[in-house]
């Protein structure tokens, strides 16, 4: 059984709930069929705002659809709802600004679980591994044996991550036929070793997803 610790501000606590009651609907079906197994391969491209609590940043990325499959869910009233439930993998760059303290770009690569119902609303949840190089706020100085000052250029520290959270969003191409979505997504990120523990930041994503090739189609 997962834990969550309950040391964590309240915040933490409630959005680390929210993310995985998120993932738990996302892995549930129920009275479905599937229609249609559409084939991987399908590229598309991501740019949005991040903010780390109140921290400006921007994040661009590329997306791989694994798979996509079409269900029908046959609700109590004998109607059907009809859902497409996409894998894909995703790879990017992200960059977040904390005046004063440090700047902190981050490469992550995450499995995606995506949700898109006929109406285009979409909800997802992303978890997977990163890298993290943040670059020190201010001057940064050395003294070495001999008393000697010198300044350290780009200072900062490396660290390992794991990300993950839940969001949603609308998928445009199921009414306007415009192969873009907006989706909002809230993220726990997770940077370790950090002083020897593990340093666990939220940060909100609003992004916009397109496939270039297919815009004039």
């Amino acid at each position: 059984m997962l834990k969550i610790p309950l040391n964590l501000p309240v915040i933490m606590r409630k959005t680390i709930f929210a993310i995985l009651l998120l993932f738990a609907s996302a892995s549930t079906n129920a009275q479905n069929d599937t229609i249609v197994a559409h084939s991987p391969g399908r590229f598309q491209f991501s740019i949005s705002y991040v903010s780390s609590l109140i921290y400006p940043g921007l994040s661009t990325g590329t997306e791989y659809l694994i798979r996509t499959n079409d269900f029908s869910i046959r609700k109590n009233d004998g109607n059907y709802r009809y859902i497409s439930k996409s894998r894909l993998a995703e790879v990017s760059v992200n960059w977040y600004h904390h005046t004063g303290f440090h700047d902190n770009l981050y490469l992550t690569v995450e499995y995606v679980m995506r949700r898109t119902r006929k109406s285009g609303l979409i909800t997802e949840f992303a978890a997977g591994p990163g890298f993290s190089r943040t670059f020190l706020g201010g001057t940064t100085y050395k003294v070495n044996d001999n008393g000697d000052v010198s300044i350290i250029k780009h200072a900062g520290y490396n660290y390992a991550l794991v990300t993950a959270g839940g969001g949603f969003g609308f998928d445009f191409s199921s009414k306007v036929k415009r192969p873009y979505s907006l989706i909002a997504r809230l993220n726990m990120i997770a940077m370790f070793p950090y002083n020897s523990t593990v340093y666990i930041r939220p940060v909100l994503e609003v992004g916009f997803h397109a496939n270039p090739f297919l815009w004039n189609k």
